[in-house]
């Protein structure tokens, strides 16, 4: 601002530009908060999700530990979820290479099964991904270590969809 002789200030075009650029600054941070990736019009579907697993080769009497309503947390304490009913128990399958150098399948003779099931998590859908827990990115073939109290093991997240 210019002071004249008299005392009165007057604008000048650098006052009245400063004034402009810090409006426009405040209308962006607006724009960007109500928009953007965590605003208010940001297209994220926060619910319960089913989850479906798999665990591989583990003990036959560990097969209890994956019944419904059993609770899996991750090892930092956070919630993975809560197991619906219907976990699927096949024999281990392993993989050993025949006379002519291929992999073969067969299974496992010693009790070792693979657990196929679902469980109810919280999340939210983003444009980046699923967010368990709205924090923890998860997708197909991701692998996570969790526990139950009763059993720690390591799982393969295989599909994920919307809960009913």
């Amino acid at each position: 601002m210019k002071t004249t002789a008299k005392g009165a200030k007057h604008f000048a075009a650098i006052d009245a530009l400063i004034i402009i650029l810090l409006m426009l600054c405040v209308a962006g941070i607006i724009v960007r908060t109500a928009m953007g990736s965590g605003g208010l019009f940001a297209t994220q579907d926060r619910g319960s999700y089913l989850v479906s697993y798999m665990v591989t080769g583990i003990r036959g009497e560990y097969s209890d530990c994956f019944s419904e309503g059993k609770e899996f947390y991750f090892e930092n304490g956070e919630a993975f979820g809560t197991l619906t009913d219907g976990a699927v128990f096949t024999p281990a399958r392993l993989y050993g290479e025949d006379a002519d150098g291929k992999y073969v399948p067969s299974y496992a003779a010693d009790g070792r099964v693979d657990v196929r099931g679902t469980a109810l998590c919280e999340g939210k859908m983003t444009d980046e991904g699923f967010m368990l827990g709205g924090s923890i990115y998860t997708a197909a073939n991701s692998r996570f270590t969790v526990s139950s109290g009763d059993i720690t093991v390591d799982i393969v997240i295989t599909d994920i969809a919307k809960a009913q």
